[in-house]
């Protein structure tokens, strides 16, 4: 095939449009691009690089502020019990019974639920105080008590080697995980009253006063024509918080005396009186005839010393 030279020229060219047209296309235009994002990677770059600039000015400040932002957060949650069990409540109860006039009949003890996390989360990393009760607690004290008395230890094995249950070990006091995020939780306990108006009054100041972090959540009351007295119930809110420098101890419920030397206490103890009683007087009667006795042999001796004394004045 013979091309002219005019054919020849306007190949030429239409090759050189379409290296242009490829090299534009597949060479210029992604360099292109990339060099744009990377313009605008450098700009978003350099925004971040004053803004760390000028951090690392203020450094010492943030630094200071966080330390301080950090210890209000501790001693404010240190205002809260690591958790909260059933004896808690129990004690509450019976502590409000024993210091306002006040009758407490039945206490509802609620569950502990999640209320709050300060990264926003809809639940807690925490985890949850081993529910250990008070008796368990005097399970341990007694056997440790038959331990001392016999001269054992119940918590040797067979091997000599100590070993540890964890059903029954005693916890008094709980120390929270300080680097976890604080959450708050609460429990709600009903508990079931009867009293007088002022004493329905000192149990509202009776709670405020409390150390641990609670608030009165609902009072019902109404009037009972019957003992002139208010009955109703009460809804205490008790709120703990894991995470933090937060800290469990348990309550004092006082001492408790176990067992009676007799299942008829009342007519038993009436008879013992009366028994003790009489011996009593028994006992009374015969040292007054002894002492009697002791003055009545004393005067004799007390005359004849006083007659000799006389006869020997009046020889000399």
């Amino acid at each position: 095939m013979n091309l002219s030279m005019r054919d020849k020229k306007i190949l030429l060219m239409f090759l050189g449009v379409l290296l242009f047209a490829l090299s534009f296309l597949f060479v210029y235009k992604p360099q292109m691009e990339e060099a744009a994002q990377i313009s605008a990677n450098n700009d978003s770059l350099q925004e971040r690089l004053s803004q760390l600039l000028e951090l690392a000015q203020n450094r010492e400040q943030y630094v200071n502020d966080t330390e301080t932002m950090q210890a209000e957060i501790d001693e404010y949650c240190k205002q809260f019990p690591y958790t909260v069990r059933s004896e808690d409540g129990i004690v509450l109860a019976m502590n409000m019974e024993n210091s306002l006039d006040m009758t407490i009949s039945n206490v509802s003890l609620g569950e502990r639920t999640f209320v709050y996390s300060m990264d926003g989360g809809s639940n807690a990393d925490g985890t949850e105080a081993p529910q250990e009760t008070m008796m368990e607690q005097g399970n341990q004290q007694t056997q440790d008590q038959i331990d001392q008395i016999e001269g054992t230890d119940s918590s040797l094995g067979n091997d000599g080697y100590s070993t540890i249950d964890s059903s029954n070990s005693v916890q008094p006091t709980i120390q929270g995980d300080s680097t976890g995020t604080p959450a708050l939780y609460r429990t709600q306990d009903t508990v079931q009253f009867s009293g007088t108006y002022k004493s329905l009054k000192e149990a509202v100041k009776y709670l405020a006063d409390q150390s641990g972090r609670m608030t009165l959540d609902n009072v019902n009351a109404s009037f009972d024509s019957s003992t002139g007295n208010l009955t109703g119930t009460m809804t205490i809110n008790i709120f703990s918080m894991t995470g933090g420098s937060t800290s469990y101890s348990a309550p004092d419920a006082g001492s408790t005396v176990y067992g009676t030397d007799n299942i008829f206490g009342t007519i038993e103890n009436t008879k013992k009186s009366k028994k003790s009683k009489k011996k009593a007087a028994e006992t009374v009667a015969a040292d007054t005839e002894a002492q009697q006795n002791q003055e009545a042999a004393q005067t004799p001796t007390d005359e004849t010393t006083d007659s000799t004394q006389s006869a020997e004045a009046a020889a000399q």
